[in-house]
């Protein structure tokens, strides 16, 4: 089967909340997040000392607050202040801070004054689906969430299980059906595992779960492997069969826009995102950036950055601290060109990329409207390909499009994605070697 590849069918995932345009996870950043017109926000989630969810970003509290000023010396070995050990209410001393320096690549980044006057807290879970949930009420909206469950391998080495306490608070909320509007997302394959197998029939529930994939050098998730938590290895996952493996109980996988896309604009996984749409599976990528500094010498703006990514890349979702942008970039481009699945020859020299061009179509401002299905939630969702029916690996040379200008109003909804009758497919090539992967 062949999808058309349309604007109404691309989500906008407000990386962080509005992160680009204020300090990241705070309340605040949800509401502007929210009426920007995300589709979804995401919450990354750790524990507290007392057994309290708090949406954080990293495990540690000292890139975002200012915790070695108000408890010097809680540091651990290492040198950083976990969350871990504070209790909520220690929590609530501190103030956030923005992160960026305002020079550099954080110049057009929201002021910092590390809390003397804005005074933003950390704010916990309960308090973020609160606000969302009385936000969809007010703007009678269906705001979706996206809440990562953050390293469940060291909070187990802490007595914690991070994933029932998560799950136990969306339950609370009204979250239990695998059509609500949320995906869940963990970087642990067997954590996610074991969330689809035995957490959720145990609570009565039935999400749609997102695979993250990291580098094999990253921090993200540890197995313990002879006494000893190393790095996960995630090779087995970028393969069609691993790919089915997961099929069985993720709706779609998660990974740095670097890991499908070289610094030329070729493609590392040529086959990936097309061997994931015919298992059914979405694929969502991060994390875009507007600076100068982030974008990638194949994307001259933004704009031509998500052109590439969503329309010739095909992903179907876009993690951004630049959540008001994305959401207008794709109001003003109702539809496009089916996307290309593949760049390049496997192993081989692939011809050099064609310039990205960058849109010129004002950025128009954002409406209000309600709430649009979406791909893994509404009636017109992907469709699995029996396993049975061979799928292409499509190769050849992404060419960089050309942003056609094409002013629509703001109100202009979103087109539904469309299915076409079958089509045959040749027998797919071989999965591209581990040696041949670059991925940051």
């Amino acid at each position: 089967m062949t999808l058309s590849a349309q604007a109404g069918d691309k989500i906008v995932i407000a990386h962080r909340a509005a992160s680009g345009y204020l300090m990241e996870h705070n309340l605040p950043s949800v509401a502007l997040a929210v009426g920007m017109g995300s589709d979804y926000i995401e919450q990354d989630l750790v524990m507290t000392r007392d057994d309290q969810i708090i949406v954080l970003h990293d495990p540690t509290l000292d890139r975002v607050t200012n915790v070695a000023e108000l408890f010097p010396g809680r540091n651990r070995p290492d040198g950083k202040f976990y969350a871990l050990d504070f209790t909520l209410a220690e929590i609530k001393q501190l103030r956030l801070k923005e992160p960026y320096s305002n020079s550099g690549n954080g110049a057009g980044r929201f002021p910092d004054d590390s809390g003397k006057v804005l005074q933003l807290t950390v704010p916990t879970f309960q308090e973020e689906l609160e606000l969302i949930r009385g936000l969809e009420k007010t703007t009678r909206r269906d705001i979706g969430i996206y809440p990562e469950i953050k390293q469940p391998w060291l909070h187990r080495k802490e007595g914690k299980d991070i994933s029932m306490a998560v799950l136990r608070m969306l339950r609370q909320y009204g979250y239990g059906a695998k059509g609500d509007k949320i995906y869940l997302q963990c970087f642990d394959p067997d954590e996610l595992k074991r969330i689809h197998d035995e957490l959720f029939p145990a609570l009565g529930m039935e999400l749609k779960l997102i695979q993250l994939i990291d580098d094999n050098n990253g921090h993200e998730t540890k197995s313990l492997e002879w006494g000893e938590w190393v790095n996960y290895n995630y090779d087995w996952i970028l393969s069609k069969s691993g790919l089915r493996a997961l099929s069985t109980s993720v709706a779609g996988i998660g990974m740095d826009k670097s890991m499908l896309v070289d610094g030329a604009g070729n493609l590392r996984l040529p086959a990936l995102v097309a061997d994931a749409h015919s298992l059914g599976m979405e694929v969502h990528a991060y994390t875009f950036r507007r600076e100068q500094e982030s974008l990638p010498s194949y994307a001259p703006s933004f704009e031509a950055l998500l052109e590439f990514f969503y329309f010739k890349v095909g992903v179907d979702g876009v993690f951004t601290d630049y959540c008001g942008d994305a959401v207008r970039f794709l109001h003003a481009r109702p539809s496009a060109p089916a996307p290309v699945a593949a760049a390049g020859s496997v192993g081989g020299e692939s011809p050099p990329p064609q310039p990205v061009v960058a849109p010129d179509s004002p950025r128009l401002p954002q409406a209000s409207q309600t709430s649009q299905p979406t791909p893994a939630s509404g009636v017109e969702a992907r469709l699995p390909v029996p396993p049975s029916e061979p799928v292409a690996e499509p190769t050849g040379t992404v060419a960089a499009p050309a942003v056609p200008v094409d002013p629509v109003s703001p109100a202009t909804p979103r087109l539904p994605i469309t299915i076409t009758g079958p089509e045959p497919v040749p027998a797919p090539e071989p999965a591209v070697a581990p040696e041949e992967r670059k991925y940051r």
